[in-house]
């Protein structure tokens, strides 16, 4: 059991992230502090939030480029609803959230039930929705929430560890719950087999009895809900909904699956490993910056790593006999 356990794509991304942390704990002034990590962490959650929903796309070969676009129109519909309708805050969080639920809809359904292939949609939906989002906001900043709401993004939770007392972000705690969601959706329910089952060969699932149309449309409706949600974060943190907010969410997310170990070729998904990806990239941006890189340099080593990543699970499949 513990030897299966050590073989998996999941416990070597754990060592990757241990010598990761130890080594820019070592060389790197200042980065081995429990305040500074935790305080950062909060900018990972939005995209963290949308890792999840992408791990099930890519598993089924698919891809969902609006993500950020639809992080952005919810924020400024909830922005909208609280400053021009006179909503109260939580409603109006309701009505986004719902907002991002529709969006993921449409691109499930035209995808699915068109034979568009997804890239094409949500590449067109990327641009629809900001634009949308653009429209709607007069391209103004949104603010003026309340500060029950920027808890939400800002708030802690007072813990103690070796008796001392450290303060872990409310956002922090939400995203790992939903992390635990998505690995029982993916490891202990049909969704998570039958995802596979679709990216592994979709002609294939289809003559299992598999309804591939509605399940994808499920995905992508679940991935615009988890959108709304990562944008009630994302707005609460920086206390303003803008259209031009979450800019590259979507590539960012794309990178914490592929590094997690999901296949980009679909067949192989998984949450944990998503989350390990966040992680991974989160803490060598953190590193790098602390490092005084700059930041044009800091985008060319995470790409380097997305690419090694993306051949070294293509090359981990083949060795098992799975074909691309």
């Amino acid at each position: 059991m513990i030897r299966r356990c050590m073989a998996t794509r999941e416990f070597v991304l754990f060592l990757v992230l241990v010598v990761l942390f130890a080594a820019l704990s070592i060389f790197v002034d200042g980065f081995f502090n429990a305040s500074g990590l935790l305080r950062q962490s909060r900018y990972w959650v939005a995209t963290g939030m949308v890792a999840i929903p992408m791990t099930f796309i890519i598993a089924t070969a698919g891809i969902d480029l609006s993500v950020g676009s639809m992080v952005a129109l919810c924020g400024v519909v909830l922005g909208l609803l609280c400053r021009d309708c006179g909503w109260n805050v939580w409603p109006a969080a309701c009505a986004a959230v719902l907002v991002g639920g529709l969006a993921g809809t449409l691109n499930g359904a035209v995808g699915s039930y068109l034979g568009i292939p997804p890239l094409v949609v949500t590449l067109a939906t990327m641009a629809l929705f900001r634009g949308l989002a653009m429209g709607l906001s007069k391209a103004e900043s949104l603010q003026g929430f309340p500060a029950a709401f920027i808890w939400l993004g800002k708030g802690n939770v007072l813990a103690f560890l070796d008796n001392r007392s450290a303060y872990l972000p409310v956002s922090v705690i939400v995203l790992l719950l939903f992390y635990v969601a998505g690995w029982l959706i993916m490891r202990r329910t049909w969704v998570g087999r039958f995802t596979e089952c679709i990216g592994e060969n979709e002609t294939a699932a289809a003559f299992a009895a598999i309804d591939v149309r509605r399940l994808k449309l499920g995905l992508y409706a679940g991935c615009g809900f988890m959108c709304g949600m990562a944008s009630l974060f994302h707005t609460a943190l920086y206390e303003a909904a803008k259209a031009d907010t979450a800019g590259g969410m979507e590539l960012e997310a794309i990178a914490c699956v592929v590094v997690g170990g999901t296949r980009i070729s679909g067949g192989q998904g998984t949450v944990l490993g998503s989350l390990l990806g966040l992680l991974i990239i989160g803490i060598l941006r953190h590193g790098l910056v602390m490092a005084n890189v700059k930041q044009q340099y800091v985008v060319i080593y995470v790409g380097l790593l997305l690419v090694a990543t993306a051949v070294l699970n293509e090359w981990m499949a083949r060795r098992r006999g799975v074909k691309s």
